[in-house]
C-alpha cells in the first residue's frame, strides 16, 4: 500500500522528552507537553519542557522548511541573532546549547525533515494593551533591538523582507486564487490597487534624499502583544522570532500596530505610550514615520497571501491547553 502524503504531523511529547534528555545537559527526568496552538500548517509546534529540578524551557519544532522555502541557514540566522541580542542585554528568550555545542537539531517527520531548537522560558503574562507602562516598555525595547542590531553582522543567509517578499510574491499568490473567482473580483481589484499604491509610496520614501541608513536592518518581523511576556516585576521577555530577518524598522512598527489594533483603541494615550517608549531610544526619521501607513497596508496584503499557501489550514481549533 502506498504511503499517503502528510501535510502536518505532531511529534509525540514523550519521544521529544527522550530526545532532549539525550541531547541536552538537563537534569532528568524530562517531561514535555504540547502548548496551546492553532492547527495551521503555517505554524511551528511548541512544547513546554520541565526538567527534573523544575526548570522550564520551550522546544520549537519548526514546520517543514519546504512550506516557506527555508533552509538550515535561515534557522541558524535566527538563533545567532538571538544570541547576539542576549549578549547586548536585550531581554529575549535565547537558544540553549546542545551537548555538542550547537543550537539546532533535526528530526525525521512523516512530511519530511524538520528542525528544532530549545529556548529559555519566558515567565509572566502577555503584554496588556491597556497598560501604558507596559506599552512604553514595549516601544523602548523594540527600539533597543533595532539600535543594537545595527552592529549585527550575519554569518548565515536568510532572505530579506524586501518589497518582492512583502508585496510582489503575496500578490501573485492571491491572483492565482482570486483571478477566476467571481466572488472575489472586486476584492482583487481593490487589493491590487492598494498594493500598487503602497509600493509606489514606499519606493519614493526609500529612494529619496531623506532616507536614513539604519531604517533597514535586522527586525523581529512579527511583534505582537503575545510575543512579549511581562513578569511580576513588570520586566519583559521577547520571544518567537520565527519571522526575523533583514527588513525595514518602520515595517516592524507597522506589524505591531496592525497585530494589536493599537491605533484604533478607544484611548489614544495607549498608542502614544508605545511611541513615547520607542522615541526615548530611537526617534523615527520623517521618512520612517511616513512609511508606517503604507506598511500597514502591506502587512494586510502579506497576511492575505500567507494564508493562501498550498494546503492552507489543517484545522481551526485550539488544542492541548496547558
Amino acid at each position: 500500500m502506498e504511503q499517503i502524503r502528510v501535510v502536518r504531523s505532531f511529534a509525540a511529547a514523550d519521544a521529544l522528552a527522550e530526545l532532549i534528555e539525550a541531547e541536552y545537559d538537563f537534569a532528568g527526568p524530562i517531561t514535555c507537553k504540547l502548548f496551546s496552538k492553532m492547527l495551521r500548517t503555517q505554524d511551528n509546534d511548541h512544547y513546554l519542557i520541565t526538567t527534573g529540578n523544575g526548570d522550564k524551557y520551550v522546544i520549537r519544532v519548526y514546520q517543514s522548511g519546504t512550506r516557506l522555502e527555508r533552509h538550515e541557514s535561515c534557522y541558524l540566522y535566527e538563533l545567532d541573532w538571538l544570541n547576539f541580542l542576549k549578549q547586548k542585554g536585550i531581554p529575549v528568550a535565547y537558544p540553549i546549547t546542545r551537548k555538542d555545542g550547537s543550537f539546532l537539531g533535526r528530526l525525521n517527520a512523516p512530511e519530511g525533515m524538520r528542525y528544532y531548537a530549545v529556548f529559555s522560558y519566558a515567565h509572566g503574562a502577555p503584554l496588556s494593551l491597556q497598560d501604558e507602562e507596559q506599552l512604553y516598555t514595549m516601544g523602548r525595547e523594540m527600539a533597543r533591538i533595532h539600535l543594537a542590531s545595527n552592529e549585527y553582522e550575519p554569518s548565515h543567509y536568510r532572505p530579506a523582507m524586501d518589497l518582492e517578499f512583502l508585496i510582489d510574491r503575496p500578490v501573485e499568490r492571491i491572483k492565482r486564487y482570486w483571478d477566476e473567482d467571481a466572488e472575489h473580483i472586486e476584492d482583487l481589484d481593490l487589493l491590487l490597487f492598494s498594493a500598487e499604491d503602497a509600493k509606489e509610496q514606499l519606493l519614493e520614501l526609500i529612494n529619496n534624499e531623506e532616507s536614513t541608513p539604519d531604517s533597514w536592518g535586522p527586525i523581529g518581523g512579527d511583534f505582537h502583544n503575545r510575543s512579549v511576556f511581562f513578569d511580576e516585576a513588570n520586566q519583559p521577555t521577547f520571544f518567537n522570532f520565527d519571522w526575523c530577518g533583514q527588513g525595514w524598522r518602520a515595517y516592524d512598527i507597522a506589524v505591531f500596530l496592525h497585530s494589536t489594533n493599537l491605533i484604533h483603541q478607544d484611548s489614544p494615550e495607549l498608542a502614544e505610550a508605545f511611541f513615547a517608549g520607542y522615541y526615548s531610544e530611537r526617534p523615527l526619521s520623517p521618512n520612517e514615520h511616513a512609511a508606517i501607513a503604507p506598511f500597514l497596508t502591506v502587512r494586510r496584503i502579506w497576511l492575505t497571501g500567507w494564508f493562501m499557501m498550498n494546503d492552507g489550514l489543517a484545522g481551526h481549533s485550539f488544542i492541548a491547553p496547558l
